[in-house]
């Protein structure tokens, strides 16, 4: 019997040859439809916990441009006054990373950064350097990189830069060693004409001690490790996307040809974002038109959810401003001005006020059980070593 449950996830973590010895990838077919597709949040979630962050002169929050959750700590990065908050999993305010200056431990730019092993690693492109402190936001040391950059990851001892088309070498991944900060290698050549592009995107997915990730106007999956392997093509159909070739455009070459869309609900789809891939399931978003679209593939589920989350009696807040997935939740936030419009507000909303920083919805996904061994006894990626393709069968 065809495994229908988790072929599509399966699909990108294989890559088979036809009986001429061809390569060929996998692809994913996303259904879209429509100007608007809706997903109920009721099909998704099966409760919420909501996070007001604590608001007063040290914790006043601009922006929201990536969250990480970390010893039972929420840690928000502000881009636009560079810096990294730290607050309890009550949302009270706990320290901040704000070291702005040329000196020892301080920075220009903060670009990105991601916790692991309670260290915090930050991307400081401005100064081409990597800034490494404790999860206390205390100083340990730093060391230079050979490009600019907007993305970093790691797996395993490896730090990953994603340069943005910035490098001048054309080259898009550097790695280092994130402990020593040994220069280990770059990889993913681009031509000169897309030097200085600089999309603004999330890049990387981490699963299983390896990275994953998307470039604009590619609908594909890569593989990183000391090269770009393409693991799965992303199929939304003809209508729905752009010509194969324009991710190889300049940046003029590239503005010129979208503004031939005068309406923009006409544009097809040019940015996915956010990739996030765990045994359980496979998730992105994108932006269709001007919709705000995510995809949600559960294993255990034949069909993927595609199109914008929309609210219900049980979660009235819900909505696509995410920043932040993992196996078991989903984060989205929502200013305090939408609490008041509420007729019935949750217990510990009852305070807020229209000025107060933004409030944190903790979306428990609806868990299924899945046993790995006997849906997929010969797979790879349920922990076996066998070469075996399921669709094949």
């Amino acid at each position: 019997m065809k495994v229908f449950y988790f072929i599509i996830c399966i699909l990108i973590f294989y890559q088979c040859k036809n009986t001429k010895n061809i390569q060929e990838y996998p692809t994913l077919n996303v259904t879209v439809e429509g100007d608007f597709q809706g997903i109920p949040a009721d099909s998704l979630f099966s409760s919420v916990t909501y996070i007001p962050l604590e608001t007063s002169k040290h914790s006043l929050l601009a922006s929201m441009n990536k969250v990480q959750i970390h010893d039972s700590t929420i840690y928000i990065l502000d881009k636009k006054q560079e810096i990294i908050f730290a607050f309890d999993s009550d949302g009270k305010y706990k320290n901040k990373l704000d070291k702005h200056g040329r000196g020892r431990g301080e920075y220009l730019s903060l670009d990105d950064f991601f916790i692991t092993d309670s260290i915090i690693y930050i991307l400081a492109s401005d100064q081409q350097k990597i800034s490494v402190y404790n999860s206390n936001f205390e100083f340990n040391f730093d060391f230079p990189i050979a490009t600019h950059g907007t993305s970093i990851t790691f797996s395993n001892d490896s730090l990953f830069i994603f340069t943005n088309y910035c490098s001048k070498e054309l080259k898009n991944f550097y790695i280092y060693n994130r402990f020593t900060g040994e220069y280990l290698d770059k990889f993913g050549d681009f031509s000169q004409k897309q030097l200085g592009v600089a999309y603004k995107q999330m890049t990387f997915a981490n699963y299983r001690n390896s990275v994953y990730c998307f470039f604009p106007y590619d609908y594909s999956i890569y593989k990183c490790h000391g090269k770009l392997e393409k693991v799965c093509n992303i199929n939304f159909g003809k209508s729905y996307m752009y010509p194969s070739d324009l991710k190889n455009y300049s940046d003029e070459e590239r503005t010129n040809y979208i503004t031939r869309y005068a309406d923009p609900l006409q544009q097809p789809i040019g940015r996915i974002n956010n990739l996030f891939i765990c045994d359980n399931f496979l998730f992105f978003n994108f932006v269709k038109g001007i919709f705000p679209y995510i995809y949600f593939k559960h294993a255990k589920q034949e069909v993927a959810h595609v199109g914008s989350i929309i609210h219900s009696h049980q979660f009235p807040l819900i909505n696509n401003d995410f920043v932040y997935i993992d196996e078991n939740t989903y984060i989205c936030f929502c200013q305090a001005e939408s609490i008041l419009s509420l007729e019935e507000k949750p217990h510990n909303l009852q305070s807020v006020k229209i000025d107060d920083n933004p409030i944190l919805g903790l979306y428990k996904l609806k868990c299924y059980e899945i046993v790995y061994s006997n849906l997929l006894p010969h797979c790879k990626w349920s922990g076996y070593q066998d070469d075996y393709c399921p669709w094949e069968n």
